[in-house]
């Protein structure tokens, strides 16, 4: 009996670390890809944002020489 308990409590700490490792990967992995999903959405506002500014830009000059 003491050698079964030994083996169930061993084998019930090794998942307990597998499955502490595997939370620890998965929130490694989120916060990998909500930060490049972040760098994406700022930098496609940027160029967003540049564009109009140069279309704001241009047509201020045409109305303001025209």
């Amino acid at each position: 009996m003491s050698e079964e308990h030994t083996e169930r409590a061993d084998s019930w700490i090794h998942n307990l670390g597998r499955h502490a490792l595997a939370a620890l990967v998965l929130l490694i992995c989120a916060f990998l890809l909500l930060h490049f999903l972040f760098g994406l959405i700022v930098f496609v506002a940027t160029v967003v944002a540049v564009i109009v500014a140069i279309i704001g830009a241009i047509w201020a000059i045409r109305i303001f020489f025209h």
